[in-house]
């Protein structure tokens, strides 16, 4: 069975003992809150009951001052990595509220079965020039040479398109 170790047997126990009121006044100055320099002063000393293998410093309050530094940057880190979490999260919340609901895009995505259908029931030219204009991005002199017509045909064309996709939207209105 273990015996308890007296402090002055224990080189841990000893830095405790005779800087732990130091640390969290040396804290303290820094936080500005009793609660958070204790907090901090407990994890220092944490770091060093768990740091391995230990050997009393020359210099106590420099060693843990360094320590507890360290935990403070860390401890900024943290924080600015929650805010930035936060802040991301925040953001994609109100991107939620503007997305579509699920009936909404049921209706988008059968309005686009119907101009689907209504495409496929067009003539192979009127169907490529809407293509080539609305999906292509193509200007209408572009398709004329595409095809080898006029850009009064083209129109035309297009004009034929918008009027079998109006109708197909205007099915779903009924």
């Amino acid at each position: 069975m273990d015996r308890p170790r007296s402090p002055s047997s224990d080189p841990i126990g000893e830095l405790y003992a005779g800087h732990h009121p130091w640390l969290v006044a040396w804290l303290r100055r820094r936080l500005q809150c009793p609660h958070q320099a204790s907090d901090f002063a407990q994890d220092t000393f944490y770091r060093v009951l768990t740091a391995g293998q230990y050997a009393s410093p020359r210099e106590p309050r420099a060693f843990l001052a360094t320590i507890a530094r360290r935990i403070l940057i860390d401890n900024g880190r943290r924080l600015r990595l929650e805010q930035a979490y936060r802040e991301a999260l925040e953001a994609s919340v109100e991107h939620m509220e503007q997305a579509f609901s699920p009936e909404q895009i049921l209706q988008a995505i059968e309005l686009l079965e119907r101009i689907d259908r209504a495409l496929s029931r067009m003539k192979h030219r009127v169907r490529e020039t809407f293509i080539l204009r609305h999906l292509e991005g193509l200007s209408q002199d572009d398709i004329a040479r595409h095809h080898d017509i006029s850009v009064r045909t083209v129109q035309a064309d297009l004009v034929e398109a918008m009027l079998a996709c109006d109708a197909a939207m205007e099915v779903s209105d009924a």
